[in-house]
């Protein structure tokens, strides 16, 4: 609220400065819209320097926060040089140019410190971004230059435009790049404040050329708004990167405002050239690097979303894994078994088989050499029954030291192969350099050639027969014989 306050107060400023310039004399209207700018930025010069002194905040937003009070006090001072310029001192004119573009050169500085770091193909991207939009910058300010201009700003022109053009490109490209949400940030404000100077310094050659007032299509405010706007920055802390930053920022319009600038240029020269007939060569080498920069950036996008299209893909492979298998074993986890194994079931094999594996002598290796070693007999008894079975066969662990298997169609080769299992995960191994060895309660329970069970009552079946064979002494094999039977 405060936020909204502040910017609606310096836009009403900057409105009625630009109300009241026609009716002052020249020399009243620039003086007052220097004292408003100064005042303005020194204001936020101050407030930068105490939040670079700020040791809460890590190295690089501090040297942000620095580059910002740089800035601001460099423009703030300027503005005060050429308030002397305007009453008279002839040598203020000169430094305050220079102060200008330093200022122009540490706004955009500033901006980009105060972003994330970026590495490949994600700062090349940036580059050209940068690049590109300066291009069409450059090319839209060309339109107005050659047609003549005032001596005034002929004299710092290739300074300053330029210098305010790249700081037009990084602060388009920070406002594309930043995540919009419910509270801007500084780096955001200050992106536009200096957009809105790089604009204000655009229509001001257009005045210039025209022979029009220097404050006429309201240039007058523009430089007083940008003075508020970068005021009202120094308030704000810098944003960090969102959880949610990724999806927003791919189906925001602000990743479209680095192409506004070169969609303009080339509606402009489109209408120079319907016209006058011609473009100058200048003009016409602008915009097709611009387009080539584009282009180039196209490229390393299509390379990025490959990258990602894979990555996407690998950790959803991932995902799919973990979902369905025990994470210590790798074996599936009862949910994947249970619905493997009832679309098996579903399919009407000849005849089925539900072995349930319960580990005997599992308990006393957890509590003599730790849990971890533990472990390591899962995954060891996990590995034997993998070696055991064909690929067509479901295997998991159910929980803690228990496993299931189904068998499709294995007909007399479930009995033998519950007996191996029984003799292979009773074979000694190497525990973290101590022998160790269980054995098993087996439970089997078959279901006849045309019989319907499903999967819940075959593993009970095989449940009560495991029982069976711990009540018989366990290491043994319990087949599940029904009343009916």
């Amino acid at each position: 609220m405060r936020l909204r306050i502040a910017l609606l107060a310096g836009l009403v400023m900057a409105s009625v400065v630009q109300f009241l310039h026609p009716f002052l004399p020249e020399t009243a209207g620039l003086a007052l819209s220097d004292v408003l700018i100064a005042v303005a930025s020194g204001y936020a010069a101050v407030n930068y320097r105490s939040r670079a002194r700020d040791t809460g905040n890590p190295p690089r937003i501090q040297l942000a926060f620095g580059c910002g009070a740089a800035a601001c006090a460099a423009w703030s001072l300027s503005n005060v040089l050429f308030l002397l310029s305007v009453l008279g001192v002839s040598w203020a004119a000169a430094p305050a140019v220079v102060l200008s573009t330093v200022a122009a050169i540490g706004v955009p500085l500033a901006i980009v410190l105060a972003g994330p770091r970026l590495r490949g193909i994600a700062a090349a991207r940036q580059l050209i971004d940068v690049a590109a939009v300066s291009g069409a910058f450059l090319a839209l300010v060309g339109e107005f230059m050659p047609a003549g201009g005032g001596q005034t700003f002929s004299g710092y022109a290739v300074t300053i435009v330029v210098v305010l053009g790249v700081g037009a490109a990084v602060a388009l490209v920070t406002l594309a790049g930043s995540v919009p949400g419910r509270r801007a940030s500084a780096q955001q404000l200050l992106a536009f404040a200096a957009l809105v100077q790089a604009v204000t310094l655009l229509v001001s050659v257009r005045n210039d050329v025209a022979g029009e007032p220097w404050y006429a299509n309201g240039v007058g405010a523009g430089y007083v708004l940008g003075a508020f706007v970068m005021a009202a920055s120094s308030r704000l802390a810098v944003s960090r990167p969102g959880v949610d930053g990724v999806e927003r920022l791919v189906f925001s319009p602000w990743a479209l405002l680095p192409y506004v600038p070169v969609a303009t240029a080339v509606g402009v020269a489109a209408g120079r050239q319907l016209t006058d007939g011609e473009l100058g060569p200048v003009l016409v080498w602008l915009l097709l690097s611009s387009f080539s920069l584009v282009l180039l950036r196209q490229f390393l996008t299509l390379i990025t979303v490959g990258r990602l299209t894979v990555t996407l893909e690998q950790q959803r492979e991932a995902l799919a894994y973990q979902a369905h298998h025990d994470p210590l074993t790798g074996l599936l986890n009862r949910s994947a078994f249970d619905s493997r194994a009832a679309a098996r079931l579903s399919a009407g094999y000849l005849e089925a088989c539900a072995i349930i594996i319960d580990l005997d002598g599992f308990k006393p290796v957890n509590d003599t050499l730790g849990h971890a070693a533990g472990d390591d007999v899962l995954v060891t008894i996990g590995h034997r029954l993998t070696a055991e079975l064909r690929g067509t066969d479901l295997v998991s662990r159910c929980g803690g030291d228990e496993f299931a298997i189904l068998l499709i169609d294995a007909g007399p080769r479930a009995g033998i192969l519950a007996e191996r299992l029984l003799r292979r995960i009773a074979q000694p191994m190497i525990i973290q350099g101590h022998p160790v060895k269980v054995s098993a309660s087996i439970g089997v329970a078959v279901t006849r050639r045309g019989e319907r069970v499903g999967i819940s009552a075959l593993l009970r079946q095989a449940d009560t027969a495991m029982y069976a064979a711990k009540a018989a002494g366990k290491s043994t094999v319990s087949r599940y014989e029904s009343s009916a039977a």
